[in-house]
């Protein structure tokens, strides 16, 4: 029977993770499924990840491990499809951990349903210093649910869905070659609304306890403002309206909150007044521009969620309000 099942590859990016990256090794090596090969690539780490991953390749001969000079996650991610040999593809985050049977239900879910995608609608979210428990029981799992593709875009530009790469099990041809943008930001959402539209249908599971997900201050969405994430939030949110403009017209408006929720998370993190560059200035007004453009439509769709009508609606009253807003919203934690 093993025979007859697809090999799976899992790419792992990994960069200065040396807390965190065998415990994630380990729950995909004690994955169920049997065809699993793990592709580690160490991304240029400064710390000693990379030697723990030499570590777990030499003990574990399902596990690979590649060193190259760093160039981020898209380009981690590239490097380590470019090198995989599986007919079906997952990519799991390395400060994360995953059940035993994450592999295994994600694959039945494709098969049963002849996708050539399977999700989950999202993950166990918990703070870095705790553990969580994943459920270990194949029968827990619910049946997947068959998306056609319009569907499944419109629960991720309204954020039912989560657009992380991290949850699904692709197959091979729907990522074509290099599918995730090198040098920016926010690859995840500039990348996995095209794999769903290529696909053309999706099997979701409506389950959370098969991926754990780690919160943690030194992760990409939480760093202290930098130009790429100013110039990642714009391009990716231009060039995510534009497409969706182009392949399904009657989902421009939910776009349009995708595009707002993006740009104002980003835009209240720049700097401002004195602490302000001439750099942090023109990344504000570019982010402002994008704002301006979906304001309207957001404050506006009643299928939008509550947070960015409510974001929508102080914008148009101004830049000023919008970003006591903003400010307001970030120190009280609320808005992410």
């Amino acid at each position: 029977m093993d025979d007859k099942l697809p090999l799976v590859s899992v790419v792992v990016p990994v960069y200065n993770v040396e807390k965190y990256v065998r415990q994630c090794v380990e729950s995909l090596v004690a994955q169920t499924y049997p065809k699993l090969e793990i592709i580690l690539v160490d991304d240029g780490a400064t710390d000693s990840s990379g030697e723990i991953c030499d570590e777990m390749a030499s003990t574990h001969n399902n596990v690979i491990c590649f060193h190259k000079e760093n160039g981020g996650l898209s380009d981690a991610r590239n490097y380590g499809l470019a090198n995989s040999h599986g007919e079906w593809i997952s990519f799991v985050d390395s400060d994360d951990y995953v059940s035993p049977i994450w592999i295994e239900a994600l694959y039945e879910a494709a098969f049963a349903t002849e996708c050539p995608i399977s999700a989950v609608v999202d993950g166990t979210r918990f703070d870095d210093g705790s553990i969580v428990s994943l459920c270990t029981d194949p029968a827990e799992v619910p049946l997947p649910k068959v998306m056609n593709d319009r569907a499944a875009l419109k629960g991720m530009l309204y954020q039912h869905i989560t657009t992380g790469v991290q949850w699904r099990l692709y197959r091979r041809e729907v990522l074509g070659e290099n599918p995730f943008p090198k040098g920016l930001y926010y690859e995840d959402l500039a990348s996995t609304y095209k794999f769903v539209h290529q696909a053309g249908k999706s099997a979701l599971l409506d389950f959370k306890g098969l991926y754990a997900y780690r919160l943690r201050s030194g992760s990409i969405i939480r760093q202290s403002y930098s130009h790429v994430k100013g110039y990642s939030a714009v391009t990716v949110a231009n060039q995510l309206y534009r497409d969706i403009s182009e392949w399904y017209p009657d989902l421009t408006i939910a776009a349009s909150s995708r595009c707002f929720s993006v740009c104002r998370m980003v835009f209240g993190q720049v700097p401002t007044g004195a602490r302000a560059s001439e750099q942090d200035a023109e990344d504000r007004k570019a982010l402002w521009e994008v704002l301006c453009r979906h304001r309207g439509v957001v404050a506006h769709d009643p299928e939008a969620r509550p947070r960015e009508r409510l974001a929508a609606r102080i914008a148009c009253l101004g830049e000023g309000p919008f970003t006591a807003f903003c400010h307001l919203a970030r120190r009280l934690g609320k808005m992410q």
